[in-house]
Parts: C-alpha cells; structure tokens; sequence
C-alpha cells in the first residue's frame, strides 16, 4: 500500500498493510525546532537549517529524510508552500540557536523579549526570555458583551488574535481569487510529488 491509500484506509475503518505513521503532519504531531537538530544528530543526519513554520509554539518543518527514516505516510500541506530560500529570513531561538522563519513574520526585540506582530504592526503576543514559545498578549474580545450580540464583525478581529493573526504557510496567502488559485495549484504540486496523505491545515 501507498502512505496515502493506508491512510485512507485507516479512516475507512479498513484494514492497513500496518498502522499509518504522523510526524509533522499537523501542529498535534509536530517538533519543537529546539530538539529537531538534536533529534537529526541522534539519527546520523548531518545538520540542515532549522526552518520554523509555527511560530506561535516554535515547532519546525521535519525534512524528507526524518519523514522517510521514519516511514510516515502523512504531511502537512504547508509543505507546499514557502519553497525558495527567499521566503525564509533569519531569526533565532531561545537557546541562541540560529534558525528560519517565514519572510511574512514581524517579530521585534524590546529588551530581552520577542514580539509577534499582525500586518498592521499591532502586539500580538510576546516570547519572554527563557520562555520556549509566544503567550497571547491582546485579547480583542475580552471585554465584549456576548448578550444579544450577532457577531457581524468577527472577522474584523480574527487578525488581531495569535492563533488566527499569524499564519502558517499557505495560511499567508490571501482569500481572493488569486490566493485561492495559488493555494490549490501548489496543494496539487504537493499531493503529485508525494504519495503521502496531505493533511490540509493552513
């Protein structure tokens, strides 16, 4: 069987040549990008940058030779996206270590902490010195009645929260036409250039 055909299986309540395998599929079954180097050290791997696609709990892309040492049959469709060194900058972890983030990012240094930023530059979350990933800083919603209210303008506040203001790859991209012809066209990519399951969470 295929990664893809034993997954689909798997959630056909079939039976499977063995048990499907994730690792990294979803943020659930990510990487903290703090242990992948150790992790790839462990595995005799030689060292490859650290690219950090979550930012918000600092989990990093597993590569094609931790996912084939492995045998899993899953990745995240936000793999498909981000390909080109020109979409990473430079940033660093808690530790020191060096890593990537995506370009689209905006994080400041005030003092010893790190700020997570929308695109309007307004603080969404802070990274604490010594601390291992973002805590939500603004609360858009905190002080609202919930009474009688109709939430005509929730989406106005989805980017003014950490877990839906800062997006993931693919999550970037915007909802128009031509972001949504761009996200499926590098969705198929993915799913012709592997025969994992693509598990789309952007």
């Amino acid at each position: 069987m295929t990664s893809r055909e034993r997954v689909l299986a798997a959630l056909g309540h079939s039976e499977s040549d063995r048990v499907p395998i994730d690792f990294s599929g979803h943020r659930s079954s990510g990487i903290a990008a703090l242990v992948y180097p150790k992790l790839r050290c462990c595995l005799g791997l030689s060292p490859k940058p650290v690219r950090v696609y979550d930012m918000i709990q600092q989990l990093a892309i597993v590569d094609e030779d931790v996912l084939e040492r492995f045998g899993v049959d899953t990745i995240e469709m936000g793999r498909g996206f981000l390909s080109d060194e020109k979409d990473w900058k430079d940033w660093v972890l808690p530790d020191g270590s060096e890593c990537k983030i995506p370009y689209y990012v905006q994080v400041e240094k005030h003092g010893e902490d790190w700020y997570l930023l929308n695109d309007g530059g307004q603080e969404l979350a802070v990274q604490k010195k010594g601390f291992l990933y973002f805590e939500q800083t603004n609360f858009p919603l905190m002080d609202r009645p919930f009474i009688d209210d109709e939430f005509s303008d929730l989406k106005d506040f989805l980017s003014q929260t950490v877990w839906t203001g800062i997006a993931s790859p693919g999550g970037h991209l915007d909802l128009d036409k031509a972001g949504l012809e761009e996200m499926a066209c590098r969705a198929k990519a993915l799913r012709e250039s592997s025969d994992r399951a693509v598990i789309g969470r952007i």
